[in-house]
């Protein structure tokens, strides 16, 4: 009792200040987020995560006008950037823009590595937990079986691909903490997970992008090598990856013609995203601050009704490249590819090649996948202004041990 004792008068006595503020945040945002996206949601409802969500906005607000001292260009450039954010909030009905724009922006001083590694843990022990309730019943465990395919389990979450990207962010974020000591005992329990995580979920994009992890990661550690130049000319075109795929996404998705065969069988392999993304530009304008779009997704309880009775009224944007667009705005997802580039760019520069990388496979999944805007899901963004880099010390302690 008297190392409980101790420890509870060290939380009291811990000074508040901008990074305290930044992780109550964090910690607060990301449970009530995880839990939205779990069949845990119908008990809790929409109001305690939407009122979570303001408030954490405000803290972040706090920390970055109060605590973090800022100069004035720096100060106008977080004003510009949380006021186009709110712009889009407001004629989007979504405040996803905006709790994200809040943690970006409040992320200026924070250990990257420390935010990451809060991320993974929370992140872990979450899912497992979602995990076990759903398999002793005392949440759903939704399975999902179509014409063709094996039956898709969704293990407490609301549905199997969201499960497999909870999977897919998770690794990469083990593969970010551990990025120095990657070796072939890594890549092979990353291609376990790959597996199972696919026989659970038959998540196809999901497997291939944790397939494809192993090897853009082994060809990134190759490239902060001497003497790897084919390694590192790939490795220097990473940064690249955002606006390609953005571009040809979007591109794709306009011109899609459903009879065409090509545009048919890529259509097909989608699980029809592309008919669903042209269905959304026939439906709805490109505009520049965004607009309230209606949709009807197969997540959750409502979900299942409508993939059980194939009533046609299934109607979901799921490319968050196209997400951007139609529903935040041309400004935002402009905004958004700007700060992929951005941070790519940056460790390219010099010559640090892991979270281009990393980055490299989230833009591969934001083609068909909705998770760019969502914490729970992806952490990268906050490398913008966090303080990215190992602690020299300990980076040179893991040299040490790669040597011997």
């Amino acid at each position: 009792m008297s190392d409980l004792s101790l420890r509870i008068k060290q939380v009291w006595k811990t000074q508040l200040n901008g990074e305290v503020l930044f992780f109550i945040a964090f910690v607060l945002y990301f449970f009530f987020s995880f839990i939205r996206n779990t069949t845990f949601n119908p008990y809790v409802g929409a109001r305690p995560f939407n009122l979570v969500s303001y408030l954490v906005v405000g803290l972040l607000v706090v920390k970055i006008y109060i605590f973090d001292n800022q100069q004035l260009k720096s100060l106008l450039i977080a004003t510009i950037g949380l006021g186009l954010a709110a712009i889009s909030w407001r004629m989007s009905g979504s405040n996803l823009i905006i709790v994200m724009m809040a943690f970006i922006l409040g992320a200026r001083g924070i250990s990257f590595q420390k935010i990451i590694k809060w991320y993974f843990w929370l992140g872990i022990t979450m899912l497992v937990m979602v995990m076990l309730f759903s398999l002793t019943g005392i949440i759903k465990n939704m399975v999902f079986i179509a014409k063709g395919r094996a039956p898709r389990y969704a293990l407490g979450i609301i549905y199997p691909t969201d499960f497999a990207a909870h999977v897919l962010y998770l690794v990469l974020a083990h593969a970010y903490l551990n990025y120095r000591s990657l070796n072939i005992r890594y890549y092979f329990t990353y291609f376990v997970i790959a597996l199972v995580a696919m026989l659970v979920t038959n998540a196809r994009l999901s497997f291939i992008c944790l397939i494809l992890t192993i090897a853009v990661l082994w060809v990134a550690k190759h490239a902060e090598s001497e003497n790897r130049p084919i390694a590192k000319l790939i490795a220097s075109f990473y940064w690249t990856s955002t606006p390609l795929l953005a571009v040809i996404t979007i591109f794709s998705t306009y011109l899609f013609d459903n009879t065409n065969h090509i545009f048919y069988m890529v259509d097909h392999l989608l699980s029809g995203r592309l008919s669903y993304g042209n269905m959304a530009f026939w439906r709805y304008p490109i505009t520049f601050w965004g607009q309230k779009v209606v949709e009807h997704g197969y997540g959750g309880n409502a979900g299942m009704k409508i993939f059980s009775q194939h009533n046609g009224e299934y109607f979901y944007i799921d490319s968050s490249y196209m997400r951007l667009i139609m529903i935040y705005g041309l400004v935002i997802a402009v905004v958004m590819v700007g700060i992929f580039m951005t941070i790519s760019i940056r460790e390219t520069a010099v010559r640090k090649y892991a979270l281009p990388a990393i980055l490299f496979i989230v833009s591969i999944s934001c083609m068909v996948e909705q998770h760019l805007l969502e914490l729970t899901y992806n952490p990268f963004l906050l490398a913008l202004l966090a303080e990215v880099g190992m602690d020299k010390a300990l980076e040179e302690r893991i040299d040490e041990k790669q040597k011997l």
